[in-house]
């Protein structure tokens, strides 16, 4: 496993190299992660029984990728005994050095997009000189590559990169950890987490611009005219933190802030609805972990949460602000809807579970040639 960045900085492509790498282990397979060594990180430890080796990376930006992309490449080519594939996350820099190494030593190279059509790596690689001609490369080394959702094979053959192998593999959730608790215990989280009574509205993720949070709280204010209780809570952090903060205050929200926590599975257990409202989406990591834990979504139906959530069963979708308002005001009118939601998009993320995930990736890895 190849990933720039990884635990304990942990995004959503580092959660699914871990998760993924975890549950191969489990399945019989020796897992190695290589990863930038970064300051106070040890060079080599095992996290969760996977060994993991930080190799040598000093600079920052641009200096910072290129020495990785060294120390990865030399790596790869002096151990390549030891190894039988090479699967990258994400396809940024250590794609490149990946690649010319499976060339050079004939192992396969698989390389995992990420994001969401038109703004994810593709969409921001082709925005720039060096992102172009990493593209225009990787197109020449032809790796195979593996998108999340189905309707990110069309943008994948719109940059030329599907001459090769492409796969789709939905990402993938620890249904045994992420899953729905009794009542009583609910309350008590709730409790913990310092949230009233009424309507549990969560999101758990970036705080970015295209995931339109702040729709969603102007959306919630105008439905504070509702008999029923109900309040919002945010795990997670980027540069929409301050000003949701501000919004939700001039809005007179019952809003909470909360940092990223590594038991996250706590926040869902104590929730109602998982609210994403964004723009474009990949596969949410954090959606599948919340459907999971039995919450009900309230979701733009944007890229591979078309495919997760089944609307009017095991969630709502909406297309635009009108839509949006129309689902949260039958969550809060329509009492049962949330809980009856939630239970099937349990049943439904059992499909995502991240042991299905890795025997997809497994056939994946015995298929290329």
């Amino acid at each position: 496993m190849v990933s720039a960045g990884f635990y304990p900085y942990v995004g959503g492509s580092e959660k699914q190299a871990l998760e993924i790498s975890v549950a191969l282990q489990a399945a019989g397979w020796k897992v190695l992660v290589l990863t930038r060594r970064l300051p106070g990180l040890p060079a080599r430890e095992s996290v969760r029984g996977v060994e993991v080796v930080r190799l040598w990376a000093p600079g920052t930006g641009l200096v910072n990728s290129f020495t990785f992309m060294v120390s990865l490449f030399l790596y790869l080519v002096k151990e390549s005994r030891s190894f039988g594939a090479i699967h990258v996350h994400l396809a940024g820099s250590p794609a490149l050095p990946a690649s010319i190494a499976g060339r050079i030593t004939a192992k396969p190279v698989i390389v995992k997009l990420g994001g969401g059509r038109g703004i994810g790596e593709l969409g921001a690689s082709a925005g720039t000189f060096f992102g172009r001609l990493k593209i225009r490369l990787l197109r020449r080394l032809g790796p195979s590559f593996v998108v999340v959702t189905s309707d990110l094979r069309e943008e994948v053959a719109a940059y030329g990169l599907s001459g090769g192998k492409l796969s789709v593999i939905p990402n993938g959730v620890d249904t045994d950890a992420y899953k729905p608790v009794p009542s009583a215990e609910r309350s008590a989280l709730r409790r913990g987490w310092g949230w009233p009574v009424g309507m549990g509205f969560l999101y758990v993720g970036r705080l970015s611009p295209e995931k339109r949070l702040d729709m969603f709280l102007e959306v919630l204010a105008a439905s504070a005219r509702t008999s029923r209780p109900f309040f919002v809570a945010f795990v997670g952090e980027g540069p929409e933190e301050e000003r949701l903060k501000q919004l939700a205050d001039k809005l007179s929200l019952p809003a909470h802030f909360h940092a990223p926590v590594e038991d996250v599975w706590k926040a869902y257990q104590a929730a109602d609805v998982f609210i994403l409202p964004s723009v474009s989406e990949g596969l949410s990591n954090s959606l599948l972990e919340a459907m999971s834990c039995g919450l009900a979504a309230l979701a733009s139906r944007v890229g591979g949460t078309v495919e997760a959530v089944s609307d009017g069963a095991t969630g709502i979708l909406f297309d635009d602000q009108a839509g949006l308002e129309a689902g949260l005001a039958r969550l809060l009118a329509e009492p049962g809807l949330a809980a009856s939601l939630g239970r099937a998009g349990r049943e439904r993320a059992l499909g995502f579970s991240i042991a299905e995930t890795a025997r997809k990736y497994e056939a994946l890895y015995l298929g290329v040639d």
